[in-house]
């Protein structure tokens, strides 16, 4: 049985679609994880190879819902919001991560459970260059599923359809698994992941300092106006940009540098903050928001990037609300 497992990573395409050569699935927004079953416990590990089983006390019952004496499974970490969707902001809170790279203290009153997708290892016999079809027939028929370990499921031809009831409920996207797929312990094409993104128009008030060989800057720090008309800060977007947009972008924030602070409360950066007037307005996509670290912080984008700058919006209407509202019309 092998101690060690470096999980298949899926290559990010823009696009869905149809073919019958491959599985599609859910993708579930928590944290990857591999689980070693052995002697009737449970050891689960992150692709980073850190020790993950303390974190999750109420997953040591997985053993006990695998049909066998030895496994290895790969899947998911997830904790579900009251809708039953997997809430990437919910699983930092659990973990006490804070955006901007800061950990607090975790809360153990959001629960979590394994969503299983892949077997690697059965009882004395290695599964990873078995397709993948059949490793997940086996993994379904070897998983008693309940409250903290659930199988998931897939389905044939109709990716395209999958990517639309995914977006229809606010979820991050789908993956395309080639149905004769061996496991790779490598980043593959045989895997891809299809991401579903929103877009959102927000106010620049300053800029980061570069690091290694980026020239200018390294991101651009974004805030939403609150119904008090303050700005609130809600991330920083460092990509998206080509050296061209970097110059151009570069000289318009140095026009509009000040030593005065245009945020209300805290501004959550891991690098120097150069603030400039809010005056400039970046068209921004990302993947979801997440709740912000303490009071008077804001929600915060995820995986924000640089679109553009909008010269058709005025800084002023570019609302938090908005932001917040988002979901709430994806429920409804």
């Amino acid at each position: 049985m092998p101690t060690e497992i470096h999980p298949m990573l899926a290559t990010s395409i823009s696009e869905p679609f149809d073919g019958p050569d491959w599985l599609f699935e859910i993708k579930w927004d928590g944290y990857r994880a591999v689980a070693f079953v052995e002697n009737g416990k449970v050891r689960l590990v992150s692709r980073n190879q850190n020790e993950l089983t303390h974190r999750y006390p109420e997953l040591k019952d997985i053993a006990k819902s695998v049909k066998a004496k030895t496994a290895i499974l790969d899947g998911e970490v997830v904790a579900l919001d009251d809708q039953g969707r997997p809430s990437f902001s919910l699983m930092q809170q659990r973990t006490g991560f804070r955006p901007g790279g800061r950990r607090g203290a975790a809360n153990s009153d959001v629960p979590v459970l394994y969503y299983a997708f892949d077997l690697l290892y059965l009882d004395g016999h290695d599964w990873r260059k078995v397709p993948l079809e059949e490793r997940k027939n086996k993994l379904a028929s070897t998983l008693v599923t309940g409250d903290s370990l659930r199988y998931s499921d897939h389905h044939e031809r109709q990716g395209k359809a999958l990517f639309e009831m995914a977006r229809a409920k606010d979820l991050e996207g789908i993956l395309a698994k080639r149905r004769d797929s061996t496991y790779q312990e490598r980043r593959s094409s045989d895997w891809l992941k299809i991401k579903i993104r929103h877009r959102i128009e927000c106010v620049i008030g300053g800029y980061t300092q570069p690091e290694g060989s980026r020239a200018h800057f390294g991101s651009i720090v974004l805030g939403l106006y609150d119904r008090q008309d303050r700005l609130i800060h809600v991330g920083q977007a460092g990509s998206g940009f080509n050296q061209k947009s970097l110059g151009e972008l570069w000289k318009m924030l140095q026009q509009r540098e000040t030593k005065q602070k245009p945020f209300y409360g805290e501004v959550e950066a891991l690098r120097k903050v150069t603030w400039v007037k809010p005056e400039l307005v970046a068209e921004i996509e990302y993947a979801e928001w997440t709740e912000g670290a303490s009071t008077g912080s804001g929600p915060k984008l995820r995986a924000p990037v640089f679109l553009g700058l909008r010269d058709d919006k005025a800084p002023k209407e570019c609302r938090l609300d908005e932001l917040k509202n988002a979901e709430l019309k994806t429920q409804n």
